[in-house]
């Protein structure tokens, strides 16, 4: 026959019940910044879905944060428009938005432009690119950089010291 005595004095009641109190603590804390970061998100999705609303494009956006940071990664997915073209330029006026209104820090905006293809295109001889009827594509600009009056070539550091 096996036998177990268990005495609870104060002094252990007290530290079981600080114990208890302080993993409770800790598990509200881990809900609370998990509901801080959800808000986060959200709000950054909405302000980015609204600031593109307005211009007129239809954007998809997700938000996700960085391991063990404060910042955030945004994914836009939209079509091809001419006006995303040098979105470069558009990336840093929002995240200056961003951080005005929501008070969260976007690291880096990412963007996504799929182009569709047809089916029936891809089963016929490949088309020109004049034939293609969108405007995006039509207004590339073509590949004639060359000037003809310019050439490379090496020179001795007599001739590059004599140039300047």
């Amino acid at each position: 026959m096996f036998t177990l005595t268990l005495t609870l004095d104060s002094l252990s009641m007290y530290i079981v019940a600080a114990d208890i109190v302080t993993l409770l603590s800790y598990v509200l804390y881990l809900i609370h910044k998990k509901r801080e970061l959800e808000k986060a998100t959200q709000h950054i999705t909405e302000f980015i879905t609204d600031y593109f609303t307005h211009t007129g494009a239809d954007v998809r956006v997700s938000c996700y944060q960085l391991e063990g940071m404060k910042r955030f990664v945004t994914l836009i997915e939209s079509q091809p428009l001419k006006r995303f073209r040098y979105s470069n330029v558009l990336e840093n006026n929002l995240i200056a938005h961003i951080y005005q209104k929501t008070g969260n820090t976007v690291e880096k905006i990412f963007w996504r432009f799929p182009v569709v293809m047809h089916q029936d295109s891809i089963a016929d001889e490949p088309k020109s690119a004049m034939e293609n009827d969108d405007a995006y594509f039509l207004d590339v600009p073509t590949g004639n950089f060359v000037n003809p009056t310019y050439k490379v070539s090496e020179a001795s550091w007599d001739e590059f010291k004599g140039s300047t």
